[in-house]
């Protein structure tokens, strides 16, 4: 062996020497994040928890329905959610960078972003990863209508993100569970919403960590906070996981910004029409939601968050041995009829 009668001392020395050349590639920690979009347009307004997803920094996408690593050299990272209406299947998985600002590119993500724009780059990533499940001509139907919302969520909202180490180990057993199962239509809003997805998931890497219980100040719905708040409450428990949050801004442009990430109880005391109509038809229902809110429901979204940009999603992977394969062409041609009119969590 080439290190042979060197001591471990100088061995270690040596081998990080190489790492710093760029001669052997250096190891990185891989992440488990919960992202937690911030609620916007009308369905928003009035049941403003917000969206959910997970996002896995050293697993990648084999197109929508599936999982793999990711190869030397590829921009990391995958996004998993649970959507109500894109066809048959529960979930789809996103390439991150596609997932935020649909574009492969950090230089390619716009200053200014206007409806018609983010039509436009949302039509070259349907036909470029999403035509199999949204051909040509169904944009608009309503059984895929939310196919665009598996990407350039940064365009429509601001993005939270509560992130823990995971192993290699997790990573693998996580990807052969997800390849295994089947991919069938489950959503429903009480019971298998986006944020009972993403807690799942958080429990196939970390074992009860979200729990029924921990939703009771959301009247029994997951909603996205109660799930980032469990993981970010599971990370400050063990150290060693080195949790820590970031926030993704809202593109800046004509767009309708986002509004603030609400639970349930939250939403009923800090929503003015909510609560001036509970207090006039029913006094006491305030009463209770304070309760609920105090002992349950206050948890500060922003948790010391490190703000990141584009730039932080288009590090390389270095855990596969081969080169990565070329990218698909960024050269589609695109429709320019804006979209204003679709639904909005």
């Amino acid at each position: 062996m080439f290190f042979r009668g060197l001591s471990n001392h100088w061995a270690i020395l040596f081998a990080l020497a190489l790492s710093a050349l760029g001669l052997i590639p250096a190891s990185a920690n891989a992440s488990l994040t919960v992202f937690v979009g911030e609620p916007f347009g009308n369905f928003g307004t009035m049941m403003p928890v917000g969206h959910t997803a997970i996002y896995l920094d050293h697993l990648c996408a084999d197109g929508p329905l599936k999982l793999r690593h990711c190869e030397r050299g590829e921009p990391e990272g995958v996004v998993l959610a649970r959507y109500h209406r894109i066809g048959q299947y529960d979930w789809i998985a996103s390439p991150v960078m596609q997932f935020l600002y649909a574009t492969s590119r950090a230089e390619d993500v716009p200053e200014y972003m206007t409806p018609e724009l983010a039509w436009q780059m949302r039509e070259q990533y349907r036909v470029r990863y999403m035509e199999a499940l949204v051909p040509d001509g169904t944009e608009k139907d309503r059984a895929t209508e939310e196919w665009w919302e598996t990407a350039g969520v940064a365009y429509n909202r601001r993005v939270w993100g509560y992130q823990v180490d995971t192993t290699p180990e997790q990573d693998d057993a996580f990807l052969r569970t997800m390849n295994a199962d089947p991919n069938r239509h489950l959503y429903h809003l009480r019971k298998t919403n986006c944020a009972n997805f993403a807690a799942a998931m958080v429990n196939l890497y970390f074992p009860g960590t979200v729990k029924r219980g921990d939703h009771i100040a959301d009247f029994g719905l997951m909603t996205p906070k109660q799930v980032a708040r469990c993981l970010y409450t599971f990370g400050r428990a063990h150290p060693d996981l080195h949790v820590r949050a970031i926030e993704v801004p809202q593109v800046p442009g004509s767009l309708r910004r986002s509004r603030p990430v609400r639970g349930g109880a939250e939403s009923g005391l800090k929503i003015k029409r909510y609560l001036f109509t509970l207090m006039v038809i029913q006094p006491e229902i305030p009463i209770v939601l304070t309760g609920l809110y105090l002992d349950h429901g206050r948890w500060p979204m922003n948790q010391n968050a490190e703000v990141v940009g584009p730039a932080h999603f288009t590090s390389t992977a270095v855990v596969a041995a081969q080169p990565a394969a070329e990218s698909p062409s960024e050269a589609v041609a695109a429709s320019s009829t804006p979209t204003e009119t679709m639904p909005q969590q």
